[in-house]
């Protein structure tokens, strides 16, 4: 597959997968707060935009303007209004590549994003863009073969979940002591029904909720999950000038595999590891596969 080509699927990827977990993040930390986690809306602001790397500023932090800032500010390069430009533009394109079914799919989320919600309303977008992600997703996952364009479309999506869920375990938004603030860890990660399902919901330890998310390897949401189809797709498709890269992560994926979920500093460490490893690669790939040669005349 050509570079331009390989690089905006990639994006379309990661892009779709940026709006979905800034959503869901806004929506549990933000919109609809879990009582006795963070409750200082400033605090939980200026945690949330290093989350996600929004552009730090001197501006509030309140629940509207942070709601603004993450949601529907189309110049933040972390918000979700300017990740579904991102994927409509570049799977604008690919056309050549994309399906039509997809294309239809980013182009009218696109044209339905608002450019003022109010916070009372904010809970209902933030989960249309919840759905409308996943529309994405289903397109691709139930229409395309499994070659190069999936791969790079799953590796986008792997990757920048992989950092951002990464990031927030290593963020004071995560009291790695506490099982109510693993349980909201949980919800804005996407894996809180299927953690709770089968289980007694009268005491939950905070190793069992950080195992699940650490080391399921059967849930999608789990660092654990993530990291390996990472991985997978970073051994079919990764040339070899991003190979010290690729080992790199692979050695923080190690790491992961060995942390203690009972000990919240290796816990942090191991996801600031990680989370370095994923921004390391997306760059060397940014760099070296996806860059476009300039003209020469």
């Amino acid at each position: 597959m050509l570079s331009r080509l390989a690089g905006s699927v990639f994006h379309v990827g990661s892009a779709v997968e940026r709006a979905d977990v800034v959503a869901r993040m806004l929506d549990v930390y933000v919109v609809r707060p879990d009582a006795g986690v963070v409750d200082d809306e400033s605090v939980v602001g200026s945690a949330l935009h290093r989350v996600v790397g929004a552009r730090s500023s001197g501006r509030r932090r309140d629940r509207a303007a942070v709601v603004e800032s993450l949601a529907l500010d189309r110049h933040e390069p972390a918000s979700v209004a300017h990740a579904v430009g991102v994927a409509r533009d570049h799977a604008r394109r690919a056309r050549e590549v994309v399906s039509t079914e997809l294309w239809d799919c980013l182009d009218v989320t696109r044209s339905r994003m608002p450019r003022k919600v109010a916070v009372d309303r904010a809970h209902e977008f933030l989960g249309w863009v919840r759905e409308r992600s996943a529309l994405a997703v289903g397109v691709v996952e139930g229409d395309v073969s499994r070659d190069e364009v999936w791969e790079f479309f799953t590796l986008g999506r792997s990757l920048l979940r992989c950092g951002l869920t990464a990031r927030l375990l290593a963020s004071p938004l995560v009291d790695a002591g506490s099982a109510a603030s693993w349980t909201t860890a949980l919800r804005a990660c996407g894996a809180g029904e299927a953690f709770r399902r089968g289980r007694d919901h009268s005491g939950v330890a905070p190793q069992e909720a950080a195992g699940f998310l650490l080391h399921e390897s059967h849930s999608p949401r789990s660092l654990a999950f993530l990291a390996a189809r990472a991985d997978d797709c970073l051994s079919d498709v990764a040339p070899a000038c991003v190979d010290d890269q690729v080992a790199a992560f692979r050695v923080a994926r190690s790491a992961l595999g060995r942390v203690d979920v009972g000990d919240p500093a290796g816990i942090r460490v191991v996801a600031e590891g990680l989370a370095a490893a994923v921004g390391v690669v997306v760059e060397a790939l940014e760099a070296r596969v996806f860059a476009v040669a300039a003209p020469t005349h």
